[in-house]
């Protein structure tokens, strides 16, 4: 899709009839019930909740197909994409005392068939924290990241393909996950005034770049992105209010230096790398704005039809854009076509 395509002359519409689908209260959802992930396929859209897959077709709104995560687990995370069709799902008993072991299941998106399932191996289940998670799933890798080093494994069977202790400029603490593909990882020096650094590392476990965070930004947070050697993410600001629009920032790979930063406005739920672009998801679903990654501009922004409720997901495949919002609100699901 050229650049031309998000130009101020061209409109968003909703595609018919998705943008109607309907509240789900089936297990009495509401507007708080937020997704835990979802990927649009196809004629698809699928969306993750704690305890289930959901996929609805496009052109009707009708459910295709439902998968239940089994037993009595919920889900802790799952892929962000979908490798070949195929999506990853990590789900645990959060009732059993002794904690138990998470499984790792692959789920064919088109069909909604479990195609494997192996017990996971990783870190200690406390620390599976969707702000600051310490395992991270993409469609062809597994990744974790302990106090000493970062770990990428084969989906399928669990089988390590790399393995890289922090450097030694950002030893043991305080390490969580941005991305899992590519592995980006933040980590944080001993002491009071450690600082924090960002680590990106390739497909082999070598460290592309090692970003010194900059004050006053000693703190990212989640949503973050990587798009043309930028590294855009949420920025914490130690002067910012609690009411205060949320700041997103680009970081320069190459260099480590903060390039460029900005306030969107009515805050960022998520960032979606896109053809060369980066597309953000404001606050209760009804606006999506175009940045050029590499200075922050804003190249097109949109206002979306429909209601939306609480935070949400944005997904996108060729020209067309998922917004995936609670399952309780009035327009938990809807889709729009850029042209």
């Amino acid at each position: 899709m050229p650049v031309s395509a998000w130009g101020p002359t061209r409109r968003l519409r909703a595609l018919r009839p998705a943008g109607k689908a309907a509240e789900d209260n089936s297990r009495g959802g509401t507007s708080e019930d937020e997704p835990l992930g979802g990927w649009l396929i196809g004629e698809l859209v699928v969306r993750a909740d704690f305890d289930r897959l959901r996929a609805y077709d496009i052109g009707t709104g009708t459910v295709r197909w439902t998968w239940p995560v089994p037993d009595r687990d919920v889900l802790l995370a799952v892929s962000p994409d979908a490798h070949d069709g195929i999506a990853l799902v990590l789900h645990l008993d959060d009732g059993r005392t002794d904690g138990g072991r998470p499984r790792v299941a692959a789920v064919d998106l088109a069909t909604g068939s479990r195609l494997w399932s192996r017990d996971h191996h990783g870190r200690d289940l406390g620390y599976f924290h969707r702000s600051t998670p310490h395992t991270a799933l993409s469609g062809r890798r597994v990744v974790s990241v302990t106090d000493r080093q970062v770990e990428s494994a084969a989906p399928e069977d669990g089988a390590t393909l790399w393995r890289s202790p922090l450097p030694s400029e950002a030893p043991k603490v305080d390490a969580w996950i941005m991305c899992a593909d590519p592995v980006v990882v933040v980590s944080t020096e001993r002491g009071r005034r450690g600082e924090r650094r960002v680590l990106v590392f390739d497909d082999s476990g070598n460290v592309t770049a090692s970003v010194s965070l900059p004050p006053p930004y000693e703190r990212v947070a989640l949503p973050a992105a990587v798009v043309n050697e930028m590294l855009v993410a949420k920025l914490i600001h130690p002067d910012d209010s609690p009411d205060a629009d949320e700041r997103i920032g680009g970081f320069d790979l190459s260099t480590g230096k903060l390039r460029w930063e900005r306030r969107p406005g009515l805050g960022v739920h998520t960032l979606l790398p896109h053809r060369g672009m980066l597309l953000l998801l404001h606050s209760f679903g009804n606006g999506i704005t175009v940045l050029d990654a590499r200075d922050g501009r804003a190249v097109a922004r949109r206002r979306l039809r429909g209601h939306g409720s609480g935070s949400g997901l944005l997904r996108g495949a060729g020209d067309r854009f998922a917004v995936i919002g609670p399952s309780g609100s009035r327009s938990p699901l809807r889709v729009f076509h850029w042209r």
